[in-house]
């Protein structure tokens, strides 16, 4: 593992403190915490909730914004060994009452303020030990954080665990019932990471770069020489090499190492890349994994925005005068930033990434991504928490190139096959499945789910969707998602793609209403921009020529605003529930 400390997290921590002491880790407001710092308060938060009984396996809830306390409470719960499981802040007390309940948590650490979901929630959580809370609240009995943090000693715990144990908790969206808590190991995330990299590397030189974008990738790449290296790859020669199978098992062994050898990573890569996830909230899985990719090389730096509500004037300020390298969000997210009136008045030369993930970017967001960015690579991830959870990925650096609804190549193995579990040849449209080693452990608590969605080590994901020409996976929806009318399949998302094209809607869901005729009618639920009209006739005429006509909404209801999840997704299940009457 290495020679700093038998635990996984606590090794690398250490790794990065003694070889990058100075080196920031968190920008957030007027604070920078360096990884020497971040080690000292994660070292002695950990002994303090050894001290206060915190044992191996055992499980600390904690509910933060992206905020840097954040980062410490979950490397210090691992560093003590136990499991951290992030909370939604956005919980309301009962929400808070359920996952804090179900995952057995013996810890509850919180920021005052969410005072009012926690200690709400407090009275009915009777397995709950000791709450901890930074700042000021009522609950009696709370411990400071920070007096908490004080009373620990700044060493290793030295509690040893194992790259197969499970790393962290991660609770589903509860789309489908009550949230369901996936258990994610240590070696996923190094499998998921290896793999995505490795993958990235053989793949990335089919991608035409031009000599502004090879330079971004030179200064983006965590490896020494890194510019030098790449005019090569323009070569005809050195693309057939990279093609090779051979060559992506060198470089995922060479990377799996480096990621599991933290010492051999500081040693390897002395660049600080400054990262930002404004739209994406650490305790999603989405950018939670990046808290392992941090630790494991040491050289990323959180650049968090200190406002709870994302504000795109306040994102763009902060990465023209952080000079951002990498920025991810959700397409939620980019909406808002494309769509803000003052972004060109920002400097955004350094910003060389825009990932996107948590949901679908359609060609027409990455579009207006290029045109906000110069010199841009955009990357498209998909996957699912259960899957530790990236599976796939797309670059594209030409706006001319882009392709709707298309993930990408997967990272892993997956296939498409029918409701009997066939495999379906290219093209045809089924239930998208993946095999790998960061497949979860299971569902907490639950062997009858983990059973329906793991079958011979298949994980079904409920995605649709099906393979094109090029070896793409393209996402068609999610299959309990799709509409049954008069016989035929609508898939709600290639209408909202369409409906989004009208230049007064905002966002726009579509729902099935249950029709004695049809079996069921399709319901746009539109949000229009401030300022902007539209009738319902205008929104249907408007599809008139741009799709069949049983996929045309019968009906439009108008909202101020459509509910989203934490990560930006427009929560279907209760817009069904609210306008999915006839």
């Amino acid at each position: 593992m290495g020679k700093y400390s038998p635990n996984v997290i606590a090794n690398c921590l250490a790794s990065c403190a003694m070889h990058n002491p100075g080196g920031e880790v968190v920008v957030y407001g007027d604070r920078r915490v360096t990884w020497l710092e971040l080690w000292t308060r994660s070292s002695k938060l950990a002994n303090a909730l050894i001290g206060l009984g915190v044992k191996k396996g055992d499980k600390v809830c904690f509910m933060f914004h992206n905020v840097p306390e954040f980062l410490e409470v979950n490397y210090a719960v691992q560093a003590a060994g136990a499991v951290p499981v992030p909370m939604n802040y956005r919980f309301i007390a009962r929400e808070v009452e359920y996952q804090a309940g179900h995952c057995d948590a013996s810890v509850f650490i919180y920021d005052s303020l969410f005072n009012a979901a926690v200690e709400g929630a407090a009275p009915r959580l009777s397995k709950i030990e000791s709450f901890i809370r930074l700042g000021e609240g009522e609950l009696s009995g709370a411990l400071d954080y920070e007096e908490v943090v004080k009373s620990g000693v700044a060493r290793d715990p030295e509690v040893e665990n194992d790259w197969d144990d499970v790393a962290a908790m991660i609770y589903t969206g509860g789309t489908t019932g009550f949230p369901k808590g996936v258990m994610l190991t240590y070696a996923a995330h190094a499998e998921m990471h290896s793999a995505l990299l490795a993958r990235v590397v053989t793949r990335a030189v089919d991608v035409q770069l031009t000599d502004e974008q090879m330079a971004g990738v030179g200064d983006t790449f965590p490896l020494p020489g890194a510019k030098l290296v790449l005019p090569l790859t323009r070569t005809g020669a050195f693309k057939r090499f990279m093609k090779r199978e051979g060559v992506y098992k060198a470089i995922y062994k060479g990377l799996y190492r480096a990621y599991t050898h933290p010492e051999v990573a500081r040693f390897a890569y002395d660049k600080t890349l400054k990262y930002m996830i404004p739209s994406m909230p650490l305790f999603h899985d989405a950018s939670y994994q990046i808290l392992f990719l941090a630790s494991m090389f040491g050289n990323i730096c959180f650049v968090l925005v200190d406002d709870v509500k994302f504000n795109p004037e306040r994102v763009l300020a902060l990465a023209e005068k952080e000079e951002i390298l990498f920025m991810a969000n959700v397409p939620t997210g980019w909406k808002k930033i494309v769509g803000f009136e003052g972004r060109h008045k920002f400097n955004l030369e350094s910003v060389k990434i825009a990932a996107t993930g948590a949901g679908a970017a359609s060609a027409g967001l990455k579009k207006k991504i290029f045109e906000t960015f110069p010199n841009i690579i955009v990357v498209d991830m998909f996957g699912q928490t259960e899957m530790t959870p990236i599976t796939t990925f797309r670059i594209d650096a030409d706006p001319s190139t882009l392709k709707d609804r298309s993930v990408g190549k997967s990272i892993i193995e997956a296939k498409v096959v029918d409701e009997s579990g066939r495999e379906l040849p290219q093209g045809e449209i089924g239930e998208i499945l993946y095999k790998s080693k960061t497949v979860m452990k299971g569902y907490y608590k639950d062997e009858e789910k983990t059973g329906e969605v793991i079958n011979d080590g298949w994980f079904r994901g409920g995605d649709l969707g099906y393979i094109d020409d090029e070896g793409e996976i393209r996402l068609v929806d999610r299959k309990k998602e799709c509409i049954n009318t008069g016989g035929e399949k609508v898939f709600p998302l290639e209408v909202e793609e369409v409906i989004h094209e009208h230049e007064a809607v905002d966002d726009a869901c579509v729902i099935g209403v249950p029709d004695e005729d049809w079996g069921s009618t399709v319901r746009a639920v539109v949000q229009l921009k401030p300022g902007k009209d539209a009738s319902e006739k205008e929104i249907i005429d408007f599809l008139r020529d741009k799709l069949a006509g049983y996929k045309i909404p019968k009906s439009v209801v108008f909202v101020k605003e459509l509910p989203l999840s934490p990560v930006g997704k427009v929560l279907r299940a209760k817009i069904r529930e609210q306008y999915g009457r006839p």
